[in-house]
């Protein structure tokens, strides 16, 4: 393996270590009350260097491995394509579930979140979790494959 690869590898590891703190460890469940503000804010500042990293390295792997063998670049890209529309259910599905756990929307008056706005130690698992992850790496992909398309002069 080389050196990349491992780079790659490690990126790609600790940018889904940082998505499973920021939704399992720093967002606070439905059911509790928290006073703390939110603490998350500085694990995603923290570990924007990293998502950020992970998504780059992503990109480049997707774009070298397609210039090398450019026949299946519109496979992958449908297979993209349809797994970010499975993943997009899924984010559905999971946003409709935490907004009902919470009591509803910010501005409803019986919801945990009234007033505090859509980013805070509730909502944290909103944006950071394992659905967001891997769309957030299909699209580094999907960027990947239109870049080696365009540099290749393919289509």
């Amino acid at each position: 393996m080389n050196k990349k690869m491992i780079y790659w590898i490690l990126c790609f590891l600790f940018s889904f270590l940082g998505f499973y703190l920021i939704e399992h460890v720093f967002t606070v469940k439905p059911h509790v009350v928290s006073g703390n503000g939110n603490l998350g804010i500085l694990i995603i500042f923290l570990f924007t260097p990293v998502f950020i990293s992970s998504w780059v390295y992503t990109f480049k792997r997707a774009k070298a491995t397609l210039l090398k063998n450019n026949k299946i670049a519109i496979g992958l890209l449908l297979l993209s394509l349809a797994v970010s529309a499975l993943l997009m259910i899924g984010i559905y599905d999971y946003t409709s579930e935490l907004i009902m756990a919470l009591g509803g929307k910010p501005d409803n008056p019986e919801s945990r979140i009234y007033r505090f706005g859509w980013f805070n130690q509730y909502t944290n698992s909103l944006y950071f979790n394992v659905y967001t992850f891997f769309l957030s790496q299909i699209a580094a992909v999907v960027f990947g494959i239109f870049s080696a398309m365009r540099s290749s002069k393919l289509y």
